[in-house]
């Protein structure tokens, strides 16, 4: 049964969501260690709002949206830039999260966003692989990166542009071949 007390109501609600609610937040370019402080950022910014929630509707939802509007603000201020993977793949992300709305907290898409991407991956070159993975699970620099490869950080930068947008371009294709 609920709880009729609203504070005690909020917090069965973030102990319930607060794995996937950072979960979601790292999967929209977040570095690893801010996600907390995004998650606890979006916690306090529903509890402020909590009267605007309507307590039969998906709370993971409304806190996911939250989210979506808080690491967009975050892009946008230069200040805290360094919390982010990449502005490029940040706004990628985001895209295809917006891309997703219409079927919010929806596992079994998620589950084919994954897919998608992982397909996406495995299509590309070893070497093109190798890049992204040093750049966004190693979190190199592009600078530090032009070093291993004997390149300038520049041609990588160029390099990591044309791929994301060749995944971008992948994972559409990829959504629109599910959707009909």
């Amino acid at each position: 049964m609920p709880s009729s007390n609203p504070q005690r109501w909020f917090l069965e609600q973030v102990e319930r969501e607060h794995r996937r609610l950072r979960a979601f937040i790292h999967s929209l370019g977040v570095r690893s260690e801010d996600v907390d402080d995004i998650a606890q950022e979006v916690f306090l910014v529903s509890f402020r709002k909590l009267d605007e929630f309507d307590r039969d509707g998906d709370f993971g939802a409304w806190v996911r949206q939250i989210a979506r509007r808080i690491v967009a603000g975050e892009r946008r201020k230069e200040s805290r830039r360094n919390r982010l993977l990449s502005d490029h793949v940040t706004d990628l992300l985001l895209e295809i999260e917006e891309a997703r709305l219409p079927c919010m907290g929806c596992q079994d898409h998620e589950e084919d966003e994954l897919a998608a991407l992982r397909n996406c991956l495995s299509k590309m070159a070893r070497p093109a692989q190798d890049l992204l993975r040093q750049r966004y699970f190693e979190e190199l620099s592009p600078g530090e990166i032009g070093s291993r490869l004997g390149k300038t950080s520049s041609s990588i930068r160029q390099a990591l542009l044309r791929l994301r947008r060749s995944l971008l371009a992948c994972m559409t294709r990829s959504r629109e071949l599910r959707m009909g």
